[in-house]
C-alpha cells in the first residue's frame, strides 16, 4: 500500500476515534509508519488531511449508494436499495461513517464528484416522479425523508447509544422510506367505493 493511502487510512481511524480536533498529526504519522517529510509531502496541514479523508469517505459512500440505486428496476426497489445500502455501508465502514457524521470541511460540497452524484440522484428521482410513481419533492426534502431516519439511526448506533446494528433494522427503515415517498394512490384517500 502506498504511503499516501496508509496516511489516509490512519487519519480516518484517528479522526473517527478521537475527532478532528483531538487527533494529532504525530499520532496519524506514527500509525501509518510514515516520516514527517512523507506526511507533509502529501498533506500540507491537518485541515487538508481531514478534507481528503472526508472526501474519500464520501466518494466511497456515494459510489456504493449509486450502484444500488442506479441499477434498480423501479422506484420502489431503488428507494429501498438506497436505504439498505446506506445502512450496510455504515455497518461495514464504521470509521468512514463516523468521519461523515462529523463536520463537513470546506470545498467538499462543491467538488465535481459530489455535484455529479447529486445530479444523477436527482435525475433518477425526477424520472420516477414524472411517471407519477413517487412524490414530486424538492431535493432537500426528498433527501431528508428518504435517508433521514436511517442516518439518525446510524448516528445513534455509531455513538453507542443504541446496540442493534443498522442492518438489523434496515428492512423496516426501507419500508418506511417507501411508504413516505411513494406517490399517493387513489385508495390511500378513501376515494374508492
Amino acid at each position: 500500500m502506498k504511503i499516501r493511502d496508509r496516511l489516509l487510512l490512519a487519519a480516518e481511524r484517528q479522526f473517527a476515534e478521537q475527532g478532528a480536533l483531538d487527533a494529532t498529526l504525530n499520532q496519524i504519522r506514527d500509525a501509518a509508519g510514515a516520516s514527517v517529510g512523507a506526511l507533509y509531502h502529501h498533506f500540507p496541514d491537518k485541515a487538508e488531511l481531514y478534507r481528503q479523508v472526508w472526501a474519500h469517505a464520501l466518494a466511497d459512500y456515494q459510489q456504493h449508494f449509486w450502484a444500488a440505486v442506479g441499477d434498480s428496476a423501479d422506484a420502489e426497489s431503488g428507494i429501498r436499495a438506497g436505504v439498505l445500502e446506506h445502512l450496510r455501508w455504515v455497518t461495514e465502514n464504521q470509521y468512514r461513517a463516523k468521519v461523515l457524521t462529523s463536520a463537513r470541511p470546506p470545498g467538499v460540497r462543491e467538488s465535481d464528484s459530489n455535484k455529479e452524484f447529486l445530479r444523477n440522484a436527482f435525475r433518477w428521482w425526477r424520472t420516477h416522479a414524472s411517471y407519477g410513481t413517487v412524490r414530486d419533492l424538492d431535493f432537500d426534502l426528498l433527501y431528508a425523508l428518504w435517508l433521514g431516519p436511517a442516518q439518525q439511526y446510524a448516528r445513534l448506533w455509531l455513538g453507542g447509544e443504541i446496540y442493534t446494528a443498522p442492518t438489523e433494522v434496515a428492512e423496516q427503515l426501507a419500508d418506511a422510506a417507501w411508504q413516505t415517498l411513494r406517490a399517493p394512490r387513489t385508495d390511500d384517500h378513501g376515494d374508492q367505493p
